[in-house]
C-alpha cells in the first residue's frame, strides 16, 4: 500500500500509444476508456443528459432544450499491441 511504501509510489514507466485527437470518430469529450484487447481500446462519452450550457440552453418557458448531442461508443483498434 502507499502508506507501507513510505508515502511514495512506484513511477511506472509511459509511453504513448495513441493520439486520440488523430483519430476519425473519437468523440471530443470521452467520460471513460476501457482496454477491450491487446490492440484494442473502448471509448465512451455520454450526452450530459441533452443538457447544454448558456441562454439557449432555456426555452421561453423554462424548459430545458435538448443539446441533440448522442450517446456514443467508438472502438480503437491500434497498430501494435500496447500491453
Amino acid at each position: 500500500s502507499l502508506e507501507q511504501s513510505g508515502g511514495r509510489a512506484p513511477v511506472l514507466p509511459k509511453r504513448l500509444v495513441v493520439d486520440l485527437r488523430e483519430v476519425k470518430g473519437v468523440p471530443e469529450k470521452i467520460e471513460g476508456i476501457a482496454v477491450s484487447g491487446r490492440r484494442t481500446l473502448t471509448l465512451v462519452n455520454d450526452n450530459d443528459f441533452g443538457m447544454t450550457d448558456g441562454p439557449d440552453a432555456f426555452d421561453d418557458q423554462g424548459r430545458l432544450v435538448d443539446s441533440g448531442v448522442p450517446t456514443t461508443v467508438v472502438t480503437v483498434r491500434l497498430r501494435t499491441a500496447a500491453w
